[in-house]
């Protein structure tokens, strides 16, 4: 059957561009589409220091290594994004302009930042709200940002932007930071140089400025007051969500929104796969989505090449 895919693969980051290397060195016919750029949020990744083989390096390095390995395999790429998906023995994958039909379907979908939920958020955003301290650190050169959040994506964003910023400020709803210990230690160290200052049993209820960041309103949880902080930026890092709500009810999802797969990475749909950061798993890291990619990849090839059309 001409114009038909074994598997197309929507979303090229590191669980997809995994899945498309074990796919097709197994033997299928692979498209990728991407509605973005390669490598998702794990190219914004300033230091990885966790990935096996690599003592340290930067999550663009780490991607365009994979990728290589992708377009030496000749994976057939294109960047659209998804708009539709209609399944059935022959799944059509509609983009703006076009149609592609395939036999599996691999899920690699991704998160998104999860925002603040405030009045003026969506406003603000590139006029000091940010969710990506790599992207846009370099823009508050000697300026004063504050962090919000308590995680690794926190701690990491604060020690990248105390060697940029003037004063770096990380606002936090509990009394500790929920990072790894090795991300804490460096928290500490710059804490006593004073380069990061943490603000903790608080949040932030507002954003002052018009056109620009000019401070926010921190409620302290503890002492149940409000007072305002100068600051230029805000970066935000309270959590990620999946990219899955244009789905309609394709495949099925929990309660936030998480595709829910099996131990071979099959959703409750015949020949739709899932990985990644998108699903229902334990943990969210790049080894884990390289290992979700490898899982749905080899399980959809074994689809396909067993379907009775």
């Amino acid at each position: 059957m001409e114009n038909i895919y074994d598997i197309i693969i929507i979303g090229e980051g590191i669980a997809g561009m995994t899945a498309a290397i074990y796919a097709k060195r197994a033997g299928a016919s692979v498209l990728i589409l991407e509605k973005n750029a390669v490598g998702g949020q794990a190219s914004l990744s300033y230091e990885i220091g966790n990935y096996p083989g690599f003592d340290n390096i930067s999550g663009f390095e780490l991607v365009s290594h994979i990728s290589k390995q992708v377009k030496e395999l000749k994976v057939d790429t294109r960047y659209e994004q998804v708009q539709k998906i209609q399944d059935g023995k022959i799944k059509s994958v509609f983009t703006k302009n076009n149609e592609y039909r395939c036999k599996a379907i691999i899920l690699c979908l991704g998160a998104s930042p999860r925002k603040l939920g405030i009045e003026k958020e969506k406003q603000l955003i590139g006029k000091g709200i940010s969710y990506c301290a790599v992207c846009d650190g370099a823009f508050y050169r000697n300026k004063n940002v504050a962090i919000i959040g308590r995680g690794n994506t926190a701690a990491e964003d604060a020690c990248y932007l105390s060697n940029i910023a003037n004063n770096v400020y990380i606002i936090n709803r509990k009394s500790d930071l929920k990072a790894q210990s090795i991300l804490v230690s460096r928290i500490q160290e710059q804490v006593a140089k004073e380069k990061i200052k943490m603000i903790n049993n608080s949040e932030v209820v507002d954003v002052i400025g018009e056109n620009k960041v000019e401070a926010v309103k921190i409620q302290d949880l503890v002492k149940n007051v409000t007072y305002d902080l100068k600051v230029d930026g805000i970066f935000v890092a309270t959590g990620r969500v999946a990219d899955t709500d244009w789905l309609d009810d394709l495949v099925e999802v929990d309660e936030n929104g998480y595709i829910i797969v099996d131990k071979y990475k099959r959703t409750n749909r015949e020949g739709i796969y899932s990985a990644g950061d998108c699903t229902n798993t334990v943990l969210r890291q790049l080894i884990t989505s390289a290992a979700d990619g490898a899982i749905a990849g080899t399980n959809a090839y074994e689809y396909v090449k067993n379907i009775i059309l």
